[in-house]
């Protein structure tokens, strides 16, 4: 019998498919009948990780007889997820060899994928003390990288008791972004002392995928180190997409 999950829309699993397939064209998924779906894929040049977390409980259906990894190619299946609109039902079904996508939407469609070699993995915790955290609305750091990135490639973040800055410095010019108590894109900031660091933009883009499915984003920072960037999901305890960073030289 296949392992089964099934997503309430296809809206979420095409973000979902999105945030890993702009860091990895391959990755191993974790389907756990006690626990539920996990992901951890880190990208070519090691500079980026993505982390996802989706318990039994953020599902409308999980039917799994035993633990196993699958390997899947997200290029493929991001191309599919193209012809499937938002709103549709959307079930996973994972035999050794195969993965079927049904949706439906007033008729029943079926795709069916051959499986890569599934890679155990256990979730790696970044050993980084961080010193200080911002919560801002979800919309603000995409908005933030399309106004800053007109300027400069690296972004450098700071953090501290009273507010966010997002900063760029190039031959083009300079350009700051400061977002404080008073904004309504601020849910809280914390610091335990000011922290900053410069990051690739690029990078920084390709994390704000999840942004269309989740309500926040959850920035957190140390000083000349990497980034944490999560994004919590469907309102579940535990569920949501998280990303590490590394920070750039200066």
């Amino acid at each position: 019998m296949p392992n089964r999950i099934v997503f309430e829309e296809a809206g979420t699993l095409k973000a979902i498919v999105e945030a890993v397939e702009s860091l990895v064209g391959e990755a191993s998924i974790k389907i756990d009948p006690d626990w539920g779906f996990g992901l951890q894929a880190l990208d070519p040049s090691k500079t980026a990780m993505i982390q996802i977390s989706l318990p039994r409980a953020y599902f409308i259906e999980f039917e799994a007889e035993a633990g196993r990894f699958y390997g899947i190619d997200f290029t493929d299946l991001a191309k599919v997820l193209k012809r499937v609109k938002n709103k549709e039902r959307v079930e996973l079904l994972l035999t050794e060899s195969s993965m079927r996508l049904v949706s439906t939407n007033g008729y029943r469609r079926s795709f069916e994928f051959p499986l890569l070699a599934g890679t155990p993995f256990e979730f790696k915790t970044i050993k980084v003390d961080f010193k200080a955290k911002a919560r801002l609305d979800s919309e603000t750091i995409p908005s933030v990288i399309r106004d800053l990135k007109v300027v400069g490639s690296d972004v450098e973040i700071y953090i501290d008791s009273d507010k966010v800055e997002f900063r760029v410095s190039s031959d083009r010019g300079r350009a700051a972004i400061s977002i404080t108590r008073e904004d309504r894109a601020l849910i809280d900031v914390w610091a335990e002392e000011p922290s900053k660091s410069l990051y690739n933009m690029a990078y920084l883009e390709k994390m704000t995928k999840p942004a269309e499915i989740s309500e926040e984003a959850d920035l957190e920072l140390r000083t000349n180190a990497p980034l944490k960037l999560s994004y919590p999901i469907g309102g579940v305890e535990g569920a949501g997409i998280t990303y590490y960073l590394a920070h750039l030289q200066v």
